[in-house]
């Protein structure tokens, strides 16, 4: 009975204040001028952007994006490798100094002026020197040389404090107490 006295809604005319008109350029231009131009999306994520360890892309979004894109949050294994590349870094300049004063000397010529600036100031250069070089490995994570490049550099300080921990335990002499 409702039935009857209800017009079925496919029967009724559409309602003018509830329609949309028909989409025109001049609308498409409105809206880009409001929203600040065009799709966002139409370049590639900046190597820093302000959305660097606070956005949430950690990948790609569609498939096939995983090589050669920035990302807002590098990883747990980045960050790892990052600060193990600092912690290094700084183990290096401590034995570094060390060796100095037991009779060492400073194989690079740059570090080697670098000690005009003191100890700290050597530590903070030299640490400086590789915050910067491995913040840029870290950013090109998703690049092939980028990963080998990070992976080179943990392997090259692994190596050199060896190296240091070799000249400390055999190669200088011994304390005198």
């Amino acid at each position: 009975m409702l039935r009857a006295i209800l017009p079925r809604m496919s029967d009724r005319e559409p309602s003018p204040t509830l329609s949309r008109p028909p989409a025109s350029p001049d609308v498409d231009l409105l809206a880009k001028s409001t929203r600040g131009g065009g799709d966002r999306r139409g370049h590639p994520t900046r190597m820093i952007s302000r959305y660097l360890f606070r956005g949430r892309r950690k990948g790609g979004r569609r498939a096939g994006e995983s090589e050669r894109i920035y990302v807002d949050r590098p990883g747990p294994r980045i960050l790892a490798a990052f600060a193990g590349l600092m912690l290094l870094s700084v183990a290096d300049a401590c034995f570094t100094l060390y060796e100095l004063t037991r009779g060492g000397t400073e194989a690079n010529p740059v570090m080697q002026a670098a000690l005009e600036l003191g100890n700290g100031g050597f530590i903070v250069l030299k640490t400086a020197v590789t915050l910067l070089g491995a913040a840029f490995l870290c950013l090109h994570k998703n690049w092939s040389l980028g990963r080998k490049c990070l992976v080179g550099a943990l392997a090259g300080y692994v190596l050199l404090t060896a190296w240091h921990l070799f000249g400390v335990f055999v190669v200088l002499p011994p304390l005198s107490g």
